[in-house]
């Protein structure tokens, strides 16, 4: 296993996950963290259940025990993570109830 490699800890709506990242291999590991979640919470979903995202998810490396939380915006990884559907559905309900429109709303509003 590589030096490089790192828990994150990813938080959205009702539901947290800790997952491992290479951090040699991705530009901004803490996209991918959140991407993988999306991917891996969607992957064992039980058709009755439902998926609950927040508009943002808030990710923290567990490198530093003093490192900030990143706000990620759950559209973006949506689409990163192969879901353009559930993303657009995402950004209609958020768009209808504040007229912010994810699309053009940044990747990340907080740096590493």
């Amino acid at each position: 296993m590589s030096k490089e490699i790192n828990k994150y800890v990813v938080k959205s709506a009702n539901w947290s996950m800790t997952i491992s990242v290479n951090e040699e291999i991705f530009d901004d590991p803490h996209i991918e963290a959140c991407t993988r979640c999306i991917e891996e919470k969607i992957k064992y979903l039980e058709p009755e259940e439902d998926f609950l995202v927040n508009p943002i998810m808030f990710v923290k490396s567990l490198k530093r025990k003093n490192s900030k939380e990143k706000i990620v915006n759950t559209y973006k990884v949506l689409l990163n993570a192969g879901f353009p559907s559930r993303a657009e559905t995402l950004r209609k309900v958020f768009y209808a109830s504040t007229s912010v429109d994810l699309a053009i709303e940044p990747l990340s509003s907080s740096k590493f």
